[in-house]
């Protein structure tokens, strides 16, 4: 948990920052607020405080008094600083005080949230940074903000001044993203992030400690990369390092483009070897696609069945092994992506954290490792939902999944299982959270989804292996469920 202090002489503020905190998606105790640096320090300086929180320009005792005298009694307590536009001239001072970040006002919540976020992750090391590293990270943060556009020009332009750099406008140049793999020698990467810290004016440190660099065309920029990769290869002794390459850009202002370049190419790791150049300009050309497609898993998910689901995820993944070089990446975690939206079943906690467990893959093996992870928490998840209903739910069921394409509805199957047609409706809606229809629907939908990716047949003949009759309630219902026609979602998906 983040104990945090809030120190700033207007009361507004200090409520704004109150009411937002407990907000964020983190375990965090606000220790107390202050009006100015000389009251924070007297009533929470000798409490742990992980986080200070303070306004520059305060009576009494201002910001980067407070920060000073702090350190002395909690070294490893991280600062944050507020400011305008028009303070920068004391912040220009305070970036030898180690602070972790400024926030400008009016306040950005998303920067002071991701802020928190950094420091939470860095508090299990509960160091004390140097001045100099402070100096790079809050450095590092305003250049990562601007790569993703989370910066207006006005404010990039006030924070160019502050760290002394410029960039340059006519010059081709291009943006170097050089990601470490897990073998990667942990001493070896940190030698050479600093030794491209003196190399290249414009260089910074990911929060995936990943290296961005820049580089202007004073000699062909291809002999340079190709340089920078043997460098590495050198420096780190092996290759534990995959190095991605942005198209030719003009200006260094262009930078924010190429890093979208360089984002769209992360899956391609997946079908190359470390140690390689991947280049925007150069990918390679996919021919490759998938015999296997998600509805397949999809319909073993519903069924529930762990043997075939094992099966499936096998073959699915020795089957990309077997044509790596020649398959799409992007292609292929589309297909995962579709898969876990389906596994998550609308939880927004587990679907963010297979997402990022899929992003953060570098192998195809890893990939497998954690698909199943999540297929199997999906199978066991279900199978303690479908024991815990009724036992003729559970028959009602079965039946939909081996007489779907038949014509039922709910008199009928009161009839076969001898029970009264409204009450079995109400026990079913009760159960399953939706109308018998809706669900029968849902069901002869994705199977007529997976008939039009797999085979070749009309719409006629999958209508009726469905379990439609009615062409016209058929198009009403796949457009539902989909949002699509069936003809244009076979020509979209095939």
């Amino acid at each position: 948990m983040l104990k945090i202090v809030l120190v700033d002489d207007e009361p507004l503020i200090v409520k704004g920052l109150e009411s937002i905190i407990p907000e964020f998606e983190q375990e965090i105790e606000i220790v107390g607020t202050a009006p100015n640096g000389a009251v924070a320090l007297d009533l929470f300086s000798e409490q742990h405080v992980d986080v200070l929180l303070t306004d520059i320009q305060m009576p009494v005792m201002d910001g980067l008094e407070l920060i000073d005298a702090w350190k002395k009694k909690q070294p490893t307590t991280k600062t944050i600083v507020l400011s305008g536009f028009e303070d920068f001239h004391y912040i220009k001072r305070g970036l030898s005080a180690g602070i972790e970040n400024y926030l400008l006002k009016p306040l950005n919540e998303l920067e002071l949230k991701e802020t928190l976020i950094q420091i939470e992750n860095k508090q299990v090391t509960n160091k004390v940074i140097p001045r100099e590293e402070a100096y790079y990270i809050l450095r590092d943060n305003t250049i990562w903000r601007w790569l993703h556009m989370r910066i207006n020009k006005e404010e990039w332009e006030e924070r160019l001044a502050l760290y002394d750099m410029t960039l340059g406008q006519t010059k081709n140049a291009v943006l170097i993203q050089i990601q470490p793999t897990k073998e990667v020698n942990n001493a070896d990467w940190k030698n050479l992030s600093e030794e491209y810290r003196l190399k290249y004016p414009f260089m910074l440190l990911t929060p995936e400690n990943e290296i961005i660099i820049g580089i202007e065309e004073t000699t062909s920029l291809s002999e340079q990369v190709l340089t920078i990769q043997s460098d590495i290869k050198n420096y780190l002794k092996n290759d534990a390092f995959y190095l991605f390459v942005s198209e030719k850009v003009q200006g260094e202002m262009m930078y924010p483009q190429a890093f979208r370049q360089l984002t769209r190419l992360q899956p391609e790791r997946l079908v190359q070897s470390s140690g390689s150049l991947i280049a925007f300009q150069k990918r390679t050309k996919h021919t490759w696609r998938p015999k296997r497609k998600q509805h397949q898993l999809a319909k073993l998910l519903v069924m529930n069945n762990e043997k075939e689901i094992k099966a499936w995820i096998r073959s699915f993944f020795q089957e990309w092994l077997d044509h790596k070089v020649e398959s799409d990446p992007h292609q292929m975690l589309h297909i995962l992506s579709e898969l876990l939206v389906l596994m998550a079943e609308a939880d927004p906690k587990e679907l963010t954290e297979s997402m990022e467990k899929i992003a953060e893959e570098t192998s195809i093996e890893g990939l497998e490792a954690t698909t199943l992870t999540y297929a199997i928490r999906y199978y066991n998840r279900k199978k303690q939902t479908d024991q815990s209903k009724s036992p003729i739910i559970q028959n009602v069921l079965n039946y939909i999944k081996e007489h779907f394409a038949e014509g039922m509805s709910l008199k009928t199957l009161g009839n076969d299982f001898h029970i009264n047609a409204v009450y079995l409706g109400q026990l079913f809606q009760k159960e399953m959270g939706e109308h018998f229809t809706d669900y029968l629907n849902r069901y002869r939908v994705n199977y007529a989804k997976e008939e039009l990716l797999q085979s070749q047949d009309n719409l006629t003949i999958i209508a009726s292996k469905s379990g439609y009759t009615d062409m016209a309630y058929f198009y009403r219902q796949f457009k539902k469920h989909t949002g699509e026609t069936p003809s244009r979602y076979r020509k979209i998906h095939q």
